[in-house]
């Protein structure tokens, strides 16, 4: 009288398959930390330019918010919303060419902050911005249009 089993032997194969390929699997799969850090900056400065675009600082009044559509690159990856609050940023980024404070104005177009963010004709940038997110040897660029805005 014979039972059907499985040997010992072969349920070790198995493991040592199952074992191979989660290894590989998990070479894969790993988090793409750089691309993420590049959208989360993205959409902080798609943001920012929209807030700037809504905003009028054309005509001030004695309560005019002067912040709204500008950021500093020390709140590049800090929490706006709620949201953002746990994201973790991996990568380093250098500004060139290197301005503080960025500022949008309702048409768009890219200002620094030099005159207390209020976006006149002498804060106006006259070259693109390039930032530059490294992690592990790899970088990746996202270019600010200095005329539109627009990132790219």
């Amino acid at each position: 009288m014979r039972t059907q089993a499985y040997t010992l032997i072969e349920l070790i194969f198995v493991i040592v398959i199952i074992g191979i390929l989660s290894g590989v699997g998990f070479y894969y799969f790993k988090p793409h930390y750089l691309q993420n850090d590049r959208d989360f900056l993205e959409l902080q400065l798609n943001t920012v330019r929209y807030e700037g675009i809504n905003y009028d600082k054309r005509s001030p009044s004695g309560n005019m918010d002067y912040s709204i559509g500008c950021i500093a690159q020390s709140d590049f990856f800090t929490s706006r919303t709620t949201i953002d609050q746990h994201y973790k940023i991996h990568a380093t980024f250098t500004l060139t060419p290197n301005e503080n404070i960025l500022c949008f104005d309702t048409l768009g177009r890219l200002h620094n902050g030099t005159d207390g963010n209020k976006t006149t004709q002498n804060s106006l940038l006259a070259n693109d911005i390039v930032i530059t997110l490294s992690y592990n040897n790899e970088e990746k660029n996202i270019t600010i249009d200095h005329f539109s805005g627009d990132l790219r």
